[in-house]
């Protein structure tokens, strides 16, 4: 079953003031659902979200770069 938050519980959720996640609906940055006057926020749209964040480890990057490298030198 599908998990939803409120803007109370997204602001707790993601440590922000409630002012920045209205700010972040109003520009339409933080995907949400209206309905009516209430605003909802899936949990799997939000974690999908905060993904676009996510920076890589060292490790990452070098992976990606040693796999690049990889497929050049085999003409990929």
């Amino acid at each position: 079953m599908a998990s939803y938050f409120s803007v109370g519980e997204l602001s707790e959720y993601l440590h922000m003031s409630k002012s920045t996640i209205y700010k972040g609906t109003m520009s339409h940055r933080i995907p949400h659902i209206k309905a009516g006057k209430k605003l909802l926020f899936s949990q799997d749209a939000i974690d999908q979200w905060l993904q676009q964040f996510n920076q890589p480890t060292i490790e990452e990057v070098e992976a990606g770069v040693y796999s690049i490298l990889k497929n050049k030198k085999n003409g990929k």
